[in-house]
Formats: C-alpha cells, sequence, structure tokens
C-alpha cells in the first residue's frame, strides 16, 4: 500500500475565499498543528497498532510541503510535493518526515495518546 494524495474538495468560491469539504469515519480528539517554513516533522512509522493511526490520515489546511517516505518492509523510497488544501493518507509501517516548504497548518485525525503509543524511529 502507498500514500495516498488528493485535493480537498471544493465546495464554492467567491471573493471572500472558498468553502472547501471532505468527510471522514473518525471521530473524537484531533491536532492541529502549526508549522514554521524550514522545519521538519516525523521521522518516524507507525505499526498500526492505534486505529488513529492505521492509517494515519493529515489534512494540509494551509502551505506547501516535501514529504520523504520508505517502506520499511520493502525498502521502496519516494517524496511527494504536496500543496494545500490536500488530504495525505499514509499506511502503517511507511516512515516519513514532512518539511515545510512554507510555514503550513495541518490537521490530524487522530490523538496525541494515539501517536505517542504507535511512533517508532528508525
Amino acid at each position: 500500500m502507498s500514500i495516498q494524495v488528493s485535493a480537498i474538495d471544493v465546495k464554492a468560491i467567491d471573493e471572500r475565499g472558498a468553502l472547501h469539504f471532505f468527510s471522514t469515519d473518525r471521530s473524537g480528539e484531533f491536532l492541529l498543528v502549526y508549522r514554521k517554513a524550514g522545519t521538519i516533522s516525523g521521522q518516524h512509522y507507525h505499526k498500526g497498532l492505534h486505529q488513529g493511526k492505521n492509517p494515519e490520515e493529515m489534512l494540509l489546511v494551509q502551505g506547501e510541503i516535501i514529504l520523504n517516505w520508505r517502506d520499511i518492509q520493502t525498502e521502496e523510497i519516494g517524496t511527494l510535493n504536496i500543496k494545500a488544501p490536500s488530504r495525505v493518507i499514509i499506511p502503517a509501517k511507511i516512515w516519513h518526515e514532512v518539511k515545510a516548504i512554507t510555514d503550513i497548518v495541518f490537521i490530524e485525525l487522530n490523538s496525541l495518546k494515539d501517536g505517542s503509543e504507535d511512533t517508532y524511529r528508525l
């Protein structure tokens, strides 16, 4: 299984700005994250022990990132350039790091507990 990136659908655009929409079957606590341009986040993988990390889902709300990844089972590697607004789905056992090209804002569709109990470094 590979990383999936998809645009977040646009419902309407007018002089005020844009309205986008998405749906999810997840509920509970989510994370709203701000990162500054030039910073690196992640550099880890998840075993998929928690539903919120199997797969990991994030919504890039603002900015641009480079997502570097490596499948820890097959050793396949890749790099994705992603611009907001996008939905990113990262399967378990994919090591990943996020490099903020610009200041970014993203929402992780999981709790802090999900991440802390299912995060591993190489």
